[in-house]
Protein backbone atom coordinates (compact mmCIF):
# COMPACT_ATOMS: atom_id res chain seq x y z
CA UNK A 1 0.00 0.00 0.00
CA UNK A 2 1.31 3.42 -0.95
CA UNK A 3 1.23 5.52 2.21
CA UNK A 4 1.16 8.80 0.33
CA UNK A 5 -1.78 7.58 -1.79
CA UNK A 6 -3.75 6.59 1.31
CA UNK A 7 -2.97 9.93 2.92
CA UNK A 8 -4.22 11.72 -0.20
CA UNK A 9 -7.43 9.69 -0.20
CA UNK A 10 -8.05 10.43 3.48
CA UNK A 11 -7.47 14.14 2.91
CA UNK A 12 -9.78 14.30 -0.10
CA UNK A 13 -12.57 12.30 1.56
CA UNK A 14 -15.46 14.36 2.85
CA UNK A 15 -15.05 14.21 6.66
CA UNK A 16 -17.98 12.79 8.58
CA UNK A 17 -18.03 15.51 11.23
CA UNK A 18 -21.04 13.97 12.93
CA UNK A 19 -19.18 10.70 13.45
CA UNK A 20 -16.14 12.56 14.76
CA UNK A 21 -18.23 14.48 17.28
CA UNK A 22 -20.04 11.36 18.45
CA UNK A 23 -16.71 9.66 19.08
CA UNK A 24 -15.76 12.75 21.12
CA UNK A 25 -18.86 12.27 23.30
CA UNK A 26 -20.83 15.25 21.99
CA UNK A 27 -24.51 15.76 21.17
CA UNK A 28 -25.32 15.97 17.45
CA UNK A 29 -28.53 16.84 15.62
CA UNK A 30 -30.20 15.89 12.35
CA UNK A 31 -33.39 17.22 10.79
CA UNK A 32 -35.49 14.66 8.94
CA UNK A 33 -36.53 15.33 5.35
CA UNK A 34 -39.83 13.72 4.38
CA UNK A 35 -41.96 16.16 2.42
CA UNK A 36 -39.73 18.85 0.92
CA UNK A 37 -38.81 18.22 -2.70
CA UNK A 38 -36.20 20.93 -3.24
CA UNK A 39 -32.58 20.76 -2.14
CA UNK A 40 -32.93 24.20 -0.54
CA UNK A 41 -34.11 22.40 2.61
CA UNK A 42 -30.54 21.16 3.11
CA UNK A 43 -29.24 24.72 3.10
CA UNK A 44 -31.91 25.70 5.61
CA UNK A 45 -30.77 22.87 7.89
CA UNK A 46 -27.18 24.08 7.61
CA UNK A 47 -28.18 27.70 8.30
CA UNK A 48 -30.18 26.63 11.36
CA UNK A 49 -27.13 25.00 12.94
CA UNK A 50 -28.09 21.36 12.42
CA UNK A 51 -25.21 18.91 12.18
CA UNK A 52 -26.86 16.91 9.42
CA UNK A 53 -29.97 16.02 7.50
CA UNK A 54 -31.75 12.69 7.73
CA UNK A 55 -33.38 11.63 4.47
CA UNK A 56 -36.20 9.36 5.61
CA UNK A 57 -36.90 6.65 3.05
CA UNK A 58 -38.89 4.61 5.57
CA UNK A 59 -41.58 7.21 6.24
CA UNK A 60 -41.82 9.12 2.96
CA UNK A 61 -42.30 8.70 -0.78
CA UNK A 62 -38.80 10.03 -1.57
CA UNK A 63 -37.09 7.94 -4.24
CA UNK A 64 -33.39 7.19 -4.62
CA UNK A 65 -32.81 9.89 -7.22
CA UNK A 66 -34.25 12.60 -4.95
CA UNK A 67 -32.36 11.11 -2.00
CA UNK A 68 -29.10 11.56 -3.89
CA UNK A 69 -29.86 15.23 -4.52
CA UNK A 70 -30.16 15.78 -0.76
CA UNK A 71 -27.06 13.80 0.15
CA UNK A 72 -24.87 15.55 -2.42
CA UNK A 73 -26.21 18.93 -1.29
CA UNK A 74 -25.34 18.05 2.31
CA UNK A 75 -21.78 17.18 1.34
CA UNK A 76 -21.51 20.50 -0.49
CA UNK A 77 -22.81 22.37 2.57
CA UNK A 78 -20.42 20.56 4.91
CA UNK A 79 -23.04 18.79 7.01
CA UNK A 80 -23.52 15.04 7.38
CA UNK A 81 -26.00 13.29 5.06
CA UNK A 82 -27.82 10.51 6.92
CA UNK A 83 -30.31 8.18 5.23
CA UNK A 84 -32.81 5.92 6.94
CA UNK A 85 -33.35 3.03 4.53
CA UNK A 86 -36.93 1.76 4.14
CA UNK A 87 -36.46 -1.68 5.67
CA UNK A 88 -34.05 -4.14 7.23
CA UNK A 89 -33.24 -5.53 3.77
CA UNK A 90 -29.69 -4.50 2.88
CA UNK A 91 -30.35 -3.84 -0.82
CA UNK A 92 -30.70 -0.08 -0.26
CA UNK A 93 -27.63 0.38 1.92
CA UNK A 94 -24.92 0.37 -0.72
CA UNK A 95 -27.02 2.41 -3.14
CA UNK A 96 -27.62 5.32 -0.76
CA UNK A 97 -23.94 5.29 0.23
CA UNK A 98 -22.93 5.30 -3.45
CA UNK A 99 -25.19 8.35 -3.76
CA UNK A 100 -23.28 10.31 -1.14
CA UNK A 101 -24.72 9.30 2.23
CA UNK A 102 -22.20 9.16 5.08
CA UNK A 103 -24.46 7.41 7.56
CA UNK A 104 -27.21 4.83 7.25
CA UNK A 105 -29.98 4.12 9.72
CA UNK A 106 -31.22 0.53 9.64
CA UNK A 107 -34.75 0.07 11.05
CA UNK A 108 -36.21 -3.04 12.65
CA UNK A 109 -32.91 -4.58 13.76
CA UNK A 110 -33.78 -7.38 16.18
CA UNK A 111 -30.72 -9.61 16.38
CA UNK A 112 -26.94 -9.50 16.19
CA UNK A 113 -27.24 -11.22 12.80
CA UNK A 114 -29.41 -8.35 11.54
CA UNK A 115 -26.87 -5.83 12.80
CA UNK A 116 -23.92 -7.72 11.33
CA UNK A 117 -25.50 -8.00 7.88
CA UNK A 118 -26.33 -4.29 7.97
CA UNK A 119 -22.83 -3.25 9.00
CA UNK A 120 -21.18 -5.46 6.40
CA UNK A 121 -23.47 -4.06 3.68
CA UNK A 122 -22.24 -0.56 4.58
CA UNK A 123 -18.50 -1.26 4.54
CA UNK A 124 -16.13 -2.06 1.71
CA UNK A 125 -13.68 -4.97 1.99
CA UNK A 126 -11.98 -5.95 4.23
CA UNK A 127 -14.49 -4.62 6.79
CA UNK A 128 -17.59 -5.67 4.89
CA UNK A 129 -19.21 -6.80 1.67
CA UNK A 130 -20.28 -3.53 0.03
CA UNK A 131 -19.95 -3.87 -3.72
CA UNK A 132 -16.88 -2.07 -5.10
CA UNK A 133 -17.38 1.08 -7.17
CA UNK A 134 -15.11 3.90 -8.33
CA UNK A 135 -15.66 7.62 -8.77
CA UNK A 136 -17.42 8.14 -5.46
CA UNK A 137 -18.78 11.47 -4.29
CA UNK A 138 -17.41 10.57 -0.85
CA UNK A 139 -13.90 10.95 -2.32
CA UNK A 140 -14.80 13.97 -4.46
CA UNK A 141 -14.49 11.69 -7.50
CA UNK A 142 -10.79 11.19 -6.94
CA UNK A 143 -8.96 8.24 -8.50
CA UNK A 144 -7.28 5.98 -5.95
CA UNK A 145 -6.37 2.33 -5.60
CA UNK A 146 -9.22 0.16 -4.40
CA UNK A 147 -7.44 -0.54 -1.12
CA UNK A 148 -6.87 3.14 -0.34
CA UNK A 149 -10.34 4.21 -1.49
CA UNK A 150 -11.99 1.52 0.62
CA UNK A 151 -10.10 2.52 3.74
CA UNK A 152 -10.81 6.24 3.30
CA UNK A 153 -14.52 5.72 2.63
CA UNK A 154 -15.00 3.16 5.41
CA UNK A 155 -13.48 5.56 7.94
CA UNK A 156 -16.24 8.08 7.23
CA UNK A 157 -19.25 5.75 7.04
CA UNK A 158 -21.43 5.51 10.12
CA UNK A 159 -23.84 2.64 10.82
CA UNK A 160 -26.84 3.34 13.05
CA UNK A 161 -29.11 0.45 14.04
CA UNK A 162 -32.56 1.00 15.47
CA UNK A 163 -33.61 -0.56 18.76
CA UNK A 164 -37.39 -0.42 18.57
CA UNK A 165 -38.73 -3.84 19.56
CA UNK A 166 -38.76 -6.04 22.64
CA UNK A 167 -36.72 -8.63 20.76
CA UNK A 168 -34.02 -6.05 20.07
CA UNK A 169 -33.90 -5.20 23.77
CA UNK A 170 -33.51 -8.88 24.60
CA UNK A 171 -30.57 -9.11 22.19
CA UNK A 172 -29.15 -5.72 23.08
CA UNK A 173 -25.71 -6.77 24.30
CA UNK A 174 -25.11 -9.04 21.32
CA UNK A 175 -26.19 -6.31 18.89
CA UNK A 176 -23.86 -3.81 20.56
CA UNK A 177 -20.90 -6.17 20.19
CA UNK A 178 -21.18 -6.20 16.39
CA UNK A 179 -18.12 -4.54 14.79
CA UNK A 180 -18.67 -1.33 12.83
CA UNK A 181 -22.03 -0.54 14.42
CA UNK A 182 -21.60 3.02 15.67
CA UNK A 183 -24.92 4.05 17.23
CA UNK A 184 -27.85 2.30 18.92
CA UNK A 185 -30.87 4.44 18.05
CA UNK A 186 -33.99 3.97 20.14
CA UNK A 187 -37.18 4.22 18.10
CA UNK A 188 -39.27 5.43 21.01
CA UNK A 189 -42.65 5.45 19.29
CA UNK A 190 -42.41 1.90 17.97
CA UNK A 191 -41.07 0.75 21.31
CA UNK A 192 -44.12 2.11 23.15
CA UNK A 193 -46.30 0.27 20.65
CA UNK A 194 -44.44 -2.98 21.30
CA UNK A 195 -45.11 -2.55 25.02
CA UNK A 196 -48.80 -2.03 24.25
CA UNK A 197 -48.67 1.59 25.43
CA UNK A 198 -48.52 3.56 22.17
CA UNK A 199 -47.43 7.14 22.69
CA UNK A 200 -46.92 6.80 26.45
CA UNK A 201 -43.35 8.05 26.46
CA UNK A 202 -43.36 8.76 30.21
CA UNK A 203 -43.92 5.11 31.10
CA UNK A 204 -41.21 3.71 33.35
CA UNK A 205 -40.59 0.87 30.89
CA UNK A 206 -39.40 3.39 28.32
CA UNK A 207 -37.08 5.06 30.81
CA UNK A 208 -35.78 1.63 31.76
CA UNK A 209 -35.17 0.79 28.10
CA UNK A 210 -33.13 3.96 27.73
CA UNK A 211 -31.25 3.13 30.91
CA UNK A 212 -30.37 -0.32 29.57
CA UNK A 213 -29.27 0.94 26.16
CA UNK A 214 -27.16 3.70 27.72
CA UNK A 215 -25.44 1.18 29.99
CA UNK A 216 -24.60 -1.04 27.02
CA UNK A 217 -23.39 1.96 25.01
CA UNK A 218 -21.01 2.87 27.83
CA UNK A 219 -19.62 -0.67 27.97
CA UNK A 220 -19.16 -1.07 24.22
CA UNK A 221 -18.22 2.44 23.13
CA UNK A 222 -21.33 2.93 21.00
CA UNK A 223 -23.24 6.17 20.64
CA UNK A 224 -26.83 6.57 21.83
CA UNK A 225 -29.54 7.63 19.39
CA UNK A 226 -32.78 9.29 20.51
CA UNK A 227 -35.69 9.15 18.08
CA UNK A 228 -39.39 9.90 18.09
CA UNK A 229 -39.35 12.49 20.87
CA UNK A 230 -39.23 15.82 19.04
CA UNK A 231 -42.45 16.95 20.75
CA UNK A 232 -41.05 15.98 24.17
CA UNK A 233 -37.99 18.12 24.63
CA UNK A 234 -38.16 17.46 28.37
CA UNK A 235 -37.56 13.76 27.75
CA UNK A 236 -34.84 14.44 25.18
CA UNK A 237 -33.05 16.53 27.79
CA UNK A 238 -33.57 13.82 30.41
CA UNK A 239 -32.06 11.09 28.24
CA UNK A 240 -29.22 13.34 27.05
CA UNK A 241 -28.32 13.93 30.71
CA UNK A 242 -28.59 10.21 31.53
CA UNK A 243 -26.08 9.49 28.74
CA UNK A 244 -23.62 12.20 29.74
CA UNK A 245 -20.15 11.57 28.37
CA UNK A 246 -21.10 9.34 25.44
CA UNK A 247 -21.96 10.41 21.91
CA UNK A 248 -25.65 11.25 21.48
CA UNK A 249 -27.43 11.41 18.12
CA UNK A 250 -30.75 13.27 18.21
CA UNK A 251 -33.46 13.03 15.57
CA UNK A 252 -34.74 16.60 15.71
CA UNK A 253 -38.11 16.55 13.99
CA UNK A 254 -38.93 16.80 10.32
CA UNK A 255 -39.29 19.49 7.69
CA UNK A 256 -43.06 19.26 8.19
CA UNK A 257 -42.68 19.80 11.95
CA UNK A 258 -40.72 23.01 11.47
CA UNK A 259 -42.98 24.47 8.78
CA UNK A 260 -46.14 23.77 10.78
CA UNK A 261 -44.59 24.98 14.03
CA UNK A 262 -43.56 28.30 12.53
CA UNK A 263 -46.80 28.78 10.60
CA UNK A 264 -49.00 27.98 13.60
CA UNK A 265 -47.05 30.35 15.80
CA UNK A 266 -47.46 33.23 13.34
CA UNK A 267 -51.10 32.44 12.54
CA UNK A 268 -51.92 32.21 16.24
CA UNK A 269 -50.34 35.59 16.88
CA UNK A 270 -52.26 37.27 14.04
CA UNK A 271 -55.53 35.52 14.84
CA UNK A 272 -55.20 36.86 18.36
CA UNK A 273 -56.04 40.33 17.06
CA UNK A 274 -59.53 39.06 16.20
CA UNK A 275 -60.36 37.89 19.71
Amino acid sequence: MNGSSLSAAMQLAHPNTMKQRLIAGEVVSAMSIRYSRGIEIVGYAKASGMDGVLVDLEHSSIDLDQCMQYTLAALAHGITPVVRVPSLACSFVGRVLDGGAQAVIIPHVKTAKDALESARAAKFSPDGERSAIGGLAALQYGNFSTIDANKAVNANVMVIVMIETLEALENLEAIAQVPHVDVLLIGTNDLTACYGIPGQHDDERITDAYRRVIEVCRKTGKGLGIGGLYARKDLIEKFIDMADGIGRFIMCGSDQDYVLEGARRTAGWLNGFNQ
